[in-house]
């Protein structure tokens, strides 16, 4: 029995040993005491610090504190000397030194106050100072003053002669009644009871013989206008002659109409114009003319419409003053041909004559360029 004890033992004594040699295998070998001696010098460490922490707090409260009173030191020191006091004052406390700055900020605005009102008075007495001085005056007596004075009423005289006073703006001349011109919708007109240009209404009088109305259309009956430049909104109806001797120009961006031919040239060498006719024979007759003395020759695009048939041809003519001379082109019918077509002189005119080749009623519609001779 004894035996067996002492085995089992044995055996977890061996047991034992392998695990603690397993265990030291994995971390080592380990002094506690090393160990505990580390963490007792890691907490004195800590401990320091925080001692070393608490001296800086204390010292910076310390500086918060007494920096004012340091900075007071001298100013006691000055105190001391001009009371004659032996005794050494005692440390002022933080408050007292409070207290003290308070007053001193009070008297330094009471100071600057001061100084403030000094400077108005002081202001005021210079004001004063001016206010009593002598204005400088004009030495009427001078001969520069004299002259200049003499050219000044001269400007203004030459001013007041010529009218208006300088005033450059039309409402305010003297001989504008500013009350009846600057009205919206007035026009300027003279009143020779009053002397003054008024302000009118427009509207159209017949028996003036210019119709000026705003809107409508302006009829020009007698009389005789001039303008360097017209704009009319409306229709333009003359019951004369309109002549243009120094126009150079016509823009339009409308027709223009012209009922008695277009001349151009200077002198004019040119005449556009058109004729119509209409014949119902088979008879030769003239269908248009023009003047032997004024033109030389001619070229006319001629259209002959007979019921639904359309006929269109050009013919170029030039004579002598005794023989006329013909050539046709370009002739195109959409069916049979309705006329045919030569010209001869007769009574000093050029003829320019055709043969219908029906009965029925046929139109020519001419339109001929003239060249003068």
């Amino acid at each position: 029995m004894n035996a067996d004890l002492k085995d089992f033992f044995s055996a977890i004594g061996k047991a034992k040993k392998e695990k603690e040699d397993e265990v030291r295998s994995l971390v080592g070998e380990i002094d506690i005491d090393s160990m505990f001696s580390q963490v007792k010098v890691s907490i004195e460490e800590d401990n320091k610090k925080k001692e070393e922490q608490k001296k800086n707090i204390a010292a910076l409260e310390s500086w918060l504190y007494t920096e004012v009173i340091e900075e007071k030191k001298d100013d006691y020191e000055e105190l001391k000397k001009e009371i004659g006091s032996k005794k050494k004052p005692s440390k002022p406390s933080v408050e007292e030194v409070k207290e003290e700055e308070v007053v001193e900020e009070l008297e330094v605005e009471e100071v600057t106050e001061e100084v403030e009102e000094d400077t108005v008075d002081h202001a005021l007495k210079i004001l004063e100072t001016i206010k009593s001085k002598e204005e400088v005056r004009e030495n009427v007596s001078d001969p520069e003053i004299i002259k200049i004075r003499g050219e000044l009423e001269y400007l203004k005289n030459l001013v007041n002669a010529q009218g208006g006073g300088g005033e450059v703006r039309l409402e305010f001349l003297d001989d504008v009644d500013r009350d009846s011109v600057k009205v919206d919708g007035k026009v300027l007109a003279w009143n020779e009871t009053t002397g003054k240009f008024i302000g009118t209404t427009v509207s159209d009088d017949s028996s003036s013989g210019l119709s000026t109305g705003l809107t409508g259309t302006p009829n020009i009956e007698v009389g005789t206008i001039t303008a360097s430049s017209a704009t009319f909104a409306g229709n333009v109806s003359i019951g004369g002659t309109l002549t243009y001797e120094d126009v150079t120009n016509i823009d339009s961006i409308g027709i223009v109409t012209a009922r008695s031919g277009i001349e151009i040239g200077g002198p004019v060498i040119l005449n556009l114009n058109t004729s119509t006719s209409t014949t119902t024979s088979t008879s030769q007759s003239a269908v248009d003319t023009f003047s032997v003395t004024d033109y030389r020759s001619a070229s006319y695009q001629v259209q002959i419409t007979r019921s639904t048939e359309y006929h269109v041809t050009s013919l170029n003519i030039v004579h002598d003053g005794t023989d006329v001379y013909v050539s046709e082109f370009g002739t195109i019918n959409t069916g049979a041909i309705l006329a045919t077509f030569t010209a001869d002189i007769n009574s000093g005119n050029v003829r320019i004559l055709a043969t219908p080749t029906s009965t029925s009623s046929t139109v020519f519609k001419m339109y001929r360029n003239l060249i003068r001779a």
